[in-house]
Formats: structure tokens, C-alpha cells, sequence
């Protein structure tokens, strides 16, 4: 017993000392390290992916937030989109409850965001996405154990750990379904999730209405609960907490004063409450022949004669009359948009009738009025600014002192489920952040669009408070970026602007959702229109980006696979799925001039003119998903030279090379012919009839003259609008390729006979 006494007593050292760490500093909990060890039993699960992503992803965070920057990205649609994505450098991942609400399961529809899932359904869509990053992680080890050190120089290692932050909803309950909720993400490898302050059974996606609110203390439960089961797993997961206070219109209690500034009452309490007038309004429907049922939910003595008396005196009755034609009908196309006109109209009347406000403004207009009537002017100067805070508790109290009554109900707005009616907007959303703060790791203020000055709002209310708390932005696809006012360049710097503010993690919620949708339209309509063009056209873009989609086995670990397979037979299998039977070499084939053959090519311009320095050429769009492409040489990572260029076929079926701008960047290499390799290179790889100049310049003009000396133009037409045409001789520039010394004869002419300025 004694033994197991020191053991206790050890675990209750350790998480003690877990708490501690400079990691939780500000960090608040409402247990006692006795209380976790006590749930963490004595056989020891590390849970390694998860506890080391979260170390790491925290520390990069707060690094990003010291810097004043972020990562931008977005939610997958797959374990495919995860791992681009971490190729292509974007470090951390979200994963929405709306894309996995839209995509659906083996067991579950798609539908709606509406958190109806299973609480599991999450949890298992990332862990196939951390699967898919650590098999990604285990085939570049595998290959990189194939090359050589020159190779593995020049090919950059890429960070797949799950930097993922995951949509926990509303915890899908109480604190049973929390807790359950973060294990589960812990065990799939997660290090992150969010939490929003909705009641669980209403919750709807951020960007939808009728959204009901908890209170603050609710929502620290939650916090607290998820903190506690991490404590419990010894992992540093990151907490985000998510408040939809910003459009809200109910909340389920009123019983946290923090939220009671934010309550609306009436001040008129000589009419019918708000719950008996919507009853009313259904019962009077359903009396003049409209299919609707509503008061049929509750107590029939809740349908009043004297509400329905008051819906006539106001005009509502009236206003059902003129629409009562489109009313009698099933069809839902005319009886919802007429419904929902009725239930707008009754509900602006009643609160105009009701003369709606907060408790502060109540009492606000009420100590004006006493001042106005011989009131002694005694208060504080502020009292203005400290009424809005105050709970209604302190709001009476306040007023009593000042001898000051006055009417106030926030009961009488109840809606039919109970709800009470608040008061959404940044106020209200500061408020319940700045109540949960202590207990989460990041913010996140869910907007209904983006807007830079209301991030900036909430950022400096909470950064007042607590100067070091990260934030986090929904980069919504719910919002019509377009309509937003901004300009392409203030879009580009709206992540860059939102870290300067302390947002670390900005995130396009369902953008995979959205990309997936893009490229199964676009690839569905050019196969039924080009046949197997289609495909063709989507590998030739795979070459072009070098992307590893275009050798799909070894990009799903064949090759590793394979490994295992001469490993565990002591290399006497015969069976290997990357052998002679493999179609993936008929995509090694180089159906187009490669890029190697002009990077050889610079290294004889190099040599030749006695250039030192490391060389690279690229060839990619100039913006990503652009069809205008750039050729680009770089002498120690720093461009020298570039064309910029994109290729077409005309309706004779001749290609087009179209060069919009060209250029020898520093003036040392000019005149050495640099210019005159890219073209040719250009020409072989697009196969190019013609070369068109767009706005030309005199160097264009001398590049042609050049080039039609050489004979790799035949004619040059300088007289066609705003263009240079040129026609290739095609047999000319093909002996370049097909005859390696040309290039060499090409570079050693004497500068002094060239007479082009390429």
C-alpha cells in the first residue's frame, strides 16, 4: 500500500508539473492535478502523433503571433487535398463540421451544417487524413533513402506532422460528450479543435440563422472540460473557442449575468407576449383555411381571444387577407415566401408595440427623463458608460439609489421554444470571449462577412485584456468575396493584415468542398465535349507543376510498398507492384521537351561565357491555376532572366506561342544570347507554328531579326496591329534538339558578329 501511495502521489507531481510548464502560462483550470491524476490509471498510452503535433503546432502559433503573421489554409475534402497541401507549404490544416456535414458517410446524408452527425463522424474523417500525412511521410523517407546526397540537396524535405485544428461543434453535449469528443480526436493524432458557445440539438452552421447561444458559464464548462481530458492524455492540445454572438438573435438562459447586458425586454408591458402573438398568428391561420400548425405544439389555452384581438387592431389580420389567395395551398413556392412576409410583419409590429431594448437603455432613458424632472445630478460622470456592463441585479440596485423605477420585461420576449431574445453584434461577441478567455488557447469571433475594421474591433478589445491571446478568422466561402468592396490587392493582404492584428489561423472553412466541386464541373464538361483530350490536358498539367499526381502509384507508396514486399522475402519476390508491368512508366516517357534539356543548355551558356554560379530553371504558371506561364533562369536563387508566355491553338490548328514580356534582368548577360536558348527551348516543348509579340518592344523587334538570321523564323510581320508575328521553321528548330552541338556552335559565334540584343 505504501508503494501505491508514492505512485499516487507521483502522478500527482507530474501533472502538477504538467500545469505548470511556461506552456499553460494564463492558462485557467477548475480542477486539481489530484483530480486528473485520478483518472489516469497506472498503464501509460503516449498517444505520440498527437502529443507532438500539438507541441510543436503551439509553439510555431505562437511564434507566428510574436512575428505578426499567420498561416492561411483551408478545409480538405480529402486526405489527397491534406497531403498538396502540406506540399505546397501550407503548414497547418482546418477541418469543418461543414464539408463533413455536405459530404456524408457510409452511415449519414449529406445534408446541412447542423452538427447532426454522429459525435464520432469528425474525429474518423481526420484520422484519414492523418493517416494520409503519415504515409506521405513515410513514402518521402523511403525515397530519399533512395537518392543520393547531391539529390537529397536539391529536393526540399516537407514538414507532413498533422497541424490540424478540427471542428468539435458544440461538444455534442455535456461534459461526458466533450471529453469523449477530445479523446477521440486525440487518438486519431489531432492537435487542435474548436468549440463554439451554440446550444447543441439548434446548432447551425455560423452563416445560417436562428442561431441560439449558451451562456458564458455553459461555455467554460465545455472549455474546461475539454482542458481536463487533455490534462487527463498529458497532451498540449490547442483550444479554440468559437462565439456566434456576433448574429445571434436567442440565447437558452439568461442566468450568467455577463450575458444580461446583451438581453432584450419590453418596455411596454400593456400588450400580449411575444410567444401568445406568434401562437395566435398560427391559430388564425390555420381558422381561415392556411396549412399550418404550429399552435397545435402547445396548450390550446395559450391561444387567447385577446391576443387575436390585438393582432386585428395592429393591421395583421388585415395584412393576411391581402395574401390569402397564395396562403390556401400546399405548394411551397407560394406559401412560404407569403408565411414568412406575415411572421416578419407580426414580429416588427410587436416589437415597435413592445418598444424593444436592453435593461441599460431602459433604465438609461428612464434617468434622463428624471434628470429632465428636477432629478438631483449627482450620478458619476460615467454612469452612462458603466450602465452597459452592469448585470440587471446591479442595474436595479443602481437605480433604486437614484429612487428610479421603470417598466422592463425580458420574459414577455420569450420565443414559443423558451429562447430569449439578445441583442447579437461585436459587443456581445467581445463579451462572451473575453468571459472564456482564460480557458482557451485562441479566439475566434464568427462574422457575417469580412470586414478589416471589425477584426480589428475585437482584436484590440481582447488584446486590451490579454495582450498575448492568439486569435483566429473565419475566412468564409459563405461570403461573396466580391461584394465585399474590397479590391483584388486588399483581398490578397487581407490574411497578411489580420496578422498584424494576433490572428495566427486563418482558415477557408469548406474551400476543399468547394475546389473539388470546381475541378469534377470543369474535367465532367471537357470529357464529354473532348473526349479523352480531357485527360490528356490534365496530365499534361501535372508534368507542367512536376506534381507527384503524375505517377500516381508512386505517389500512394508503390514503391515503399515494394520495399516491404523484398524486405520480408528476402528480396525473392517476383511480385512487385512497380515492376515490368507497371503503366506508371508510360509517365515517364517525356512526351514533351523536358526541362532538363534547357537547364543543359544554361550550363554551356554558363561555361562558355564564363558565368559562375549555381543555375535553376523553372517552368510553371505565373499565377497559380493561370494559363499564362513563365520560364524562369536564376543564378543563386536570384532571377536573371524570363519569358512570360502561354500557348494556343488557333481554329487552322496552328500553336501559337503568345509572349507577353521578356526579360535579361541584369545588364551583364544581355547580348550573350541567354534570350535566344529560352525561345528555342519554348519552341520544341509547345511544338509552336507561329510566335506572336504582344505590345512590342525594340528588343522584341531585335530578337526577331535575330532569329530569322539563324533561320528559326522564316517570316516576321511587324505591321499586324499591336503585334509581332512570326512564322517558326519548324525543321530548324527541332535540329537544336535533335542535334546537341547546334546549341554549342550557336553559343560560341562571336559577340561581336551578333547583331541582336537577346
Amino acid at each position: 500500500m505504501k508503494n501505491e501511495a508514492s505512485i499516487m502521489n507521483a502522478a500527482v507531481l507530474e501533472a502538477e508539473a504538467f500545469f505548470n510548464s511556461p506552456r499553460f502560462e494564463g492558462v485557467k483550470r477548475l480542477y486539481s492535478a489530484r483530480q486528473v491524476a485520478e483518472q489516469q490509471g497506472t498503464i501509460y498510452n503516449d498517444y505520440s502523433v498527437a502529443k507532438s503535433a500539438a507541441h510543436k503546432f503551439y509553439k510555431r502559433l505562437r511564434e507566428l503571433f510574436n512575428q505578426q503573421k499567420s498561416i492561411t489554409t483551408f478545409g480538405p475534402y480529402s486526405p489527397s487535398q491534406a497531403v498538396m497541401m502540406k506540399r505546397s507549404g501550407i503548414e497547418g490544416i482546418y477541418l469543418g463540421g461543414w464539408a463533413t456535414s455536405a459530404k456524408g458517410s457510409t452511415d449519414e446524408d449529406p445534408g446541412a451544417d447542423l452538427a447532426s452527425y454522429p459525435l464520432s463522424q469528425v474525429p474518423n474523417e481526420a484520422a484519414s487524413i492523418v493517416r494520409a500525412l503519415l504515409a506521405a511521410d513515410k513514402n518521402q523517407t523511403f525515397s530519399r533513402y533512395k537518392l543520393n546526397e547531391a539529390e537529397r540537396e536539391e529536393i526540399p524535405v516537407i514538414d507532413y506532422s498533422p497541424y490540424i485544428i478540427a471542428d468539435a461543434d458544440t461538444g455534442h453535449g455535456g461534459d461526458a460528450q466533450v471529453r469523449n469528443l477530445v479523446r477521440r480526436f486525440v487518438e486519431a493524432g489531432v492537435p487542435g479543435y474548436h468549440i463554439e458557445d451554440q446550444k447543441p440539438g439548434t446548432k447551425k452552421c455560423g452563416h445560417q440563422g436562428g442561431k441560439v447561444l449558451v451562456p458564458c458559464d455553459e461555455q467554460i464548462k465545455r472549455l474546461n472540460a475539454a482542458r481536463f481530458q487533455l490534462d487527463v492524455m498529458r497532451v498540449e492540445g490547442i483550444i479554440v473557442a468559437r462565439t456566434d454572438a456576433e448574429a445571434a438573435t436567442l440565447i437558452e438562459s439568461i442566468s450568467d449575468e455577463r450575458d444580461q447586458p446583451f438581453v432584450l425586454g419590453a418596455t411596454n408591458l400593456e400588450i400580449p407576449s411575444y410567444k401568445s402573438v406568434i401562437l395566435a398568428l398560427h391559430a388564425v391561420l390555420r381558422q381561415k383555411g392556411v396549412p399550418v400548425h404550429g399552435h397545435e405544439l402547445y396548450a390550446a389555452s395559450l391561444v387567447k381571444e385577446e391576443t387575436i384581438h390585438w393582432l386585428d387592431q395592429v393591421g395583421v389580420l388585415d395584412f393576411i387577407d391581402e395574401k390569402l389567395t397564395q396562403l390556401r395551398t400546399d405548394h411551397a413556392f407560394l406559401l412560404e415566401p407569403q408565411f414568412d412576409a406575415i411572421l416578419a410583419k407580426t414580429v416588427e409590429v410587436w416589437e415597435k408595440e413592445a418598444a424593444v431594448m436592453t435593461m441599460s437603455e431602459a433604465a438609461h432613458e428612464a434617468i434622463e427623463l428624471g434628470l429632465k424632472e428636477g432629478l438631483e445630478d449627482t450620478i458619476q460622470e460615467d454612469w452612462k458608460e458603466s450602465l452597459k456592463g452592469m448585470s440587471f441585479q446591479e442595474i436595479k440596485a443602481f437605480c433604486s439609489s437614484l429612487g428610479i423605477s421603470f417598466n422592463w420585461d425580458c420574459e414577455v420576449m420569450r420565443s414559443p421554444e423558451g429562447y430569449y431574445q439578445v441583442r447579437g453584434g461585436i459587443p456581445f461577441a467581445i463579451a462572451k470571449s473575453l468571459a472564456v478567455a482564460p480557458f482557451a488557447d485562441i479566439l475566434w469571433m464568427e462574422t457575417k462577412t469580412a470586414d478589416l475594421e471589425d477584426a480589428r474591433q475585437f482584436a484590440e478589445a481582447i488584446h486590451k485584456v490579454y495582450p498575448n491571446m492568439m486569435l483566429a478568422y473565419n475566412l468564409s466561402p459563405s461570403f461573396n468575396w466580391d461584394s465585399t468592396g474590397m479590391s483584388e490587392e486588399e483581398m490578397k493582404a487581407f490574411p497578411e493584415e489580420l496578422g498584424k492584428m494576433g490572428f495566427v489561423f486563418n482558415f477557408i472553412t469548406y474551400g476543399g468542398h468547394q475546389i473539388d466541386g470546381l475541378a469534377a464541373d470543369e474535367f465532367s464538361n471537357s470529357l464529354l465535349s473532348e473526349g479523352m483530350v480531357a485527360l490528356a490536358k490534365v496530365q499534361r498539367k501535372f508534368r507542367l507543376l512536376d506534381s507527384p499526381y503524375k505517377t500516381p502509384q508512386s505517389h500512394v507508396g508503390g514503391p515503399r510498398m515494394d520495399g516491404a514486399l523484398a524486405a520480408s522475402s528476402g528480396r525473392t519476390a517476383t511480385t512487385k507492384a512497380m515492376g515490368k508491368g507497371s503503366t506508371q512508366f508510360q509517365h515517364l516517357v517525356n512526351t514533351e521537351l523536358p526541362i532538363k534539356v534547357v537547364k543543359e543548355w544554361v550550363q554551356s551558356w554558363a561555361k562558355i561565357n564564363e558565368v559562375q554560379g549555381e543555375f535553376k530553371v523553372k517552368l510553371r504558371p505565373k499565377n497559380p491555376g493561370s494559363n499564362v506561364l513563365e520560364l524562369l533562369v536564376l543564378k543563386d536563387e536570384k532571377i536573371i532572366s524570363n519569358v512570360i508566355f502561354s500557348s494556343l491553338m488557333d481554329r487552322n490548328k496552328q500553336t501559337i506561342l503568345s509572349i507577353r514580356d521578356q526579360n535579361t534582368l541584369d545588364p551583364k548577360y544581355r547580348k550573350k544570347r541567354l534570350m535566344t536558348l529560352l525561345h528555342i527551348f519554348l519552341l520544341n516543348r509547345f511544338k509552336s507554328n507561329v510566335v506572336h509579340y504582344l505590345t512590342p518592344t525594340e528588343d522584341n523587334v531585335k530578337q526577331c531579326e535575330g532569329m530569322a538570321r539563324r533561320g528559326i523564323y522564316k517570316n516576321v510581320h511587324e505591321e499586324v496591329g499591336q503585334l509581332i508575328v512570326a512564322e517558326v521553321d519548324t525543321k530548324s528548330v527541332t535540329q537544336y534538339v535533335d542535334e546537341p552541338e547546334q546549341i554549342d556552335k550557336l553559343l560560341e559565334i562571336k559577340l561581336e558578329k551578333v547583331v541582336d540584343i537577346s
